[in-house]
């Protein structure tokens, strides 16, 4: 049994509306590959989140609230990743790709990184673990069941919220930064981002 579904909708609304390293590698991935590149990354940090939800329905996920171990290595290979993408975004001489020119290898290639990016970040677990119980009686027979709609609707609202977000900002800025300058400084803040995201992770 749900207790105060209003309280839990207007929580989980105003959480997905607070920017965090997923809408900034959303909008990264949009910025400098296009909108359907960006739309896929939501559905790659989407379905990373929705195993997240599975594995603290199913009470795989307090491994890592109980075993410092366990949260430290899902920790250091999160952080490894995210300093991995910046890296790349530094080097990387590619430039703003309309949508048209958005090949299915790359859609594919931000999906999976989507994916890992939400599912190597230990605090995304945390998070559902904290966060859905509340809403929850104690004495519900189907804990399982109703914890995975609450963390079903929680990721629901996020891909609504951050395809807005790509498509929102494609439209507003696609047309500067399909030039030759803007491209290449934002492929370098993206990549100054992505390790800022690292350091985040690891220390804060």
């Amino acid at each position: 049994m749900i207790e105060q579904p209003l309280a839990f909708l207007g929580a989980a609304l105003a959480l997905n509306l607070t920017p965090g390293p997923d809408q900034a590698y959303i909008l990264g991935r949009t910025l400098t590959q296009g909108r359907a590149v960006g739309l896929c990354s939501v559905w790659g940090v989407c379905s990373g989140a929705m195993l997240h939800v599975l594995a603290a329905a199913l009470g795989f996920s307090l491994i890592i609230r109980t075993s410092q171990l366990a949260y430290n290595i899902l920790l250091f290979v999160g952080a490894g990743y995210m300093l991995f993408l910046g890296i790349s975004a530094l080097l990387s001489r590619e430039v703003f790709k309309p949508d048209s020119k958005a090949n299915k290898a790359s859609r594919i290639k931000a999906y999976f990184q989507g994916v890992l990016v939400d599912i190597l970040n230990p605090k995304v677990a945390l998070f559902f673990l904290a966060f859905v119980p509340q809403f929850i009686s104690p004495s519900d027979p189907n804990h399982f069941l109703t914890f995975f709609t609450l963390g079903s609707i929680v990721v629901g609202i996020a891909i609504v919220w951050e395809s807005c977000l790509v498509i929102f900002s494609h439209r507003l800025l696609s047309g500067f930064i399909s030039r030759p300058g803007p491209a290449r400084a934002l492929n370098t803040a993206m990549g100054l981002m992505f390790i800022g995201l690292a350091v985040k992770l690891l220390f804060f």
